[in-house]
């Protein structure tokens, strides 16, 4: 997810209405990136509460996917550099190799050609999420896959860079939506054969 000050820039970049962006920041002015993780977890989780509620499907998807975190980030530079190097190789090659860039999860190509991302790390048989704006908070209920959202955006914005291929991705489990039961999966599904 967004940083807290960068969801607030996408509020007004991807021009959410502005009394869904009041609603969302009402209360939560003091809320920055140097906030702690329960502070910053409470107005996430707020936002993408506020968020469910007043968009369709598909606008949530795109802004949550537009809020990912490595999106114009130094991760970039290393799928950029994979791209480059490995560019001949054949998919599958690619899909093992992936496994050596930090943040891509452990990916699969499976045998419909469909990519299966395995991200959960557990620790005592418990699932926790690694998104870096609520790693250690503590969430007490399932929460909606929507907050998912962003990281399904990273998945699909660098495994595009870094296979040269449109994507679509469906997020399958999330240690939020099960209260720490299940580990992150996201399924990537190629659309088309290259990139334009």
């Amino acid at each position: 997810m967004a940083k807290p000050e960068t969801l607030k820039r996408m509020l007004i970049e991807q021009h959410i209405d502005s009394n869904i962006a009041d609603n969302i920041n009402n209360g939560y002015e003091d809320v920055t990136d140097k906030s702690s993780k329960k502070k910053k977890a409470t107005y996430l989780f707020h936002a993408v509460s506020v968020l469910e509620n007043e968009l369709d499907k598909k606008t949530l998807c795109k802004f949550m996917q537009s809020c990912a975190c490595t999106i114009n980030s130094s991760l970039d530079k290393s799928v950029a550099q994979f791209a480059k190097k490995y560019n001949d190789l054949p998919l599958i090659e690619k899909i093992h190799k992936l496994c050596e860039i930090k943040h891509l999860g452990s990916p699969v190509l499976q045998e419909d050609g469909t990519i299966l991302i395995n991200s959960g790390v557990a620790a005592n048989g418990v699932y926790r999420c690694t998104c870096p704006q609520i790693d250690g908070a503590e969430i007490k209920e399932p929460t909606s896959l929507t907050y998912c959202m962003c990281c399904s955006g990273h998945y699909k914005y660098q495994y595009e860079n870094a296979l040269g291929i449109k994507l679509e991705v469906k997020q399958l489990s999330s240690p939020l939506e099960s209260a720490g039961k299940r580990p992150c999966v996201f399924v990537l599904a190629p659309i088309d054969t290259h990139m334009s």
